[in-house]
């Protein structure tokens, strides 16, 4: 029994079960940082009474649960508790609904879950931050799943205002940033540089050609981008400055309660 039970975890933390589908799941549960979570995914995945489709609709569900504690900066002490008594919901006809009722009081609503969203800091965080944005450019694809962007090296994190913006050697590469932003860019830049509006996702190729450019040159390798959250930036700006940006992180945050909802 405890040997089986070991084996049932390997899989979980190594992402080798059977199923692609639940296997990229449980990465965007590792992405996500779901930790304390593992305590009841393994009795999820050691009951051979569950099946796979169930397994996929509550992993999800845990998804959305944990990403919107995170952005909400809810206290990490309490999960331990919270999916200890989630085991008794993998009982009976309908474990899917009872889950998911069980989560919703623990779960942020979706008017702190926007306010929040727009300005949280992904600094750190760059696995969480790919999984948010790929998640809205599976809802822009219209994927059913079968389509999957490549998670490994080859999609990059693109910070559309440079991580570094004082440097001499960015000023005499690749222009100088901060004068383009403004008086107060030093001051904004650190408040802004790591949120959700100031990120897109680019193929390895194409971001280290865009790198610390300026922003007309970076429109031009967003352009041969085939990812649509990386095209819109290329349809919807001319310009990209702090205010555009808070814009940006504004009608994301505006879109994320439709895409992480229980």
């Amino acid at each position: 029994m405890l040997k089986d039970q070991a084996l049932t975890y390997s899989r979980i933390r190594n992402r080798s079960t059977h199923n692609t589908k639940l296997n990229d799941a449980i990465f965007d549960l590792q992405r996500i940082k779901t930790f304390p979570g593992y305590i009841f995914l393994l009795p999820l995945f050691h009951d051979d009474n569950i099946s796979d489709a169930q397994r996929l609709k509550i992993l999800k569900m845990v998804s959305v649960f944990m990403l919107r504690r995170h952005i909400c900066e809810y206290r990490t002490g309490e999960l331990d508790e919270i999916f200890s008594k989630l085991i008794n919901k993998l009982e009976g006809d309908n474990i899917i609904e009872q889950v998911r009722l069980a989560l919703i009081d623990d779960t942020p609503l979706d008017n702190e879950f926007k306010l929040k969203f727009e300005k949280a800091t992904y600094k750190g965080n760059v696995n969480r931050a790919k999984y948010v944005l790929e998640q809205f450019e599976y809802d822009k694809m219209g994927s059913t799943g079968e389509l999957k962007i490549n998670s490994g090296s080859d999609v990059h994190l693109e910070h559309i205002i440079p991580q570094t913006i004082t440097t001499k050697k960015s000023k005499r590469e690749f222009g100088d940033w901060e004068e383009y932003l403004g008086s107060e860019a030093k001051l904004l830049h650190k408040e802004y540089v790591d949120t959700i509006g100031n990120y897109t996702l680019l193929g390895q190729k194409l971001n280290i050609v865009a790198s610390n450019n300026p922003f007309s040159d970076k429109l031009k390798e967003y352009a041969k981008s085939s990812i649509k959250i990386t095209q819109e930036i290329v349809e919807n700006y001319n310009d990209f400055k702090f205010n555009d940006l808070k814009q940006r992180s504004k009608e994301l945050a505006d879109y994320a309660p439709k895409i992480w909802k229980l």
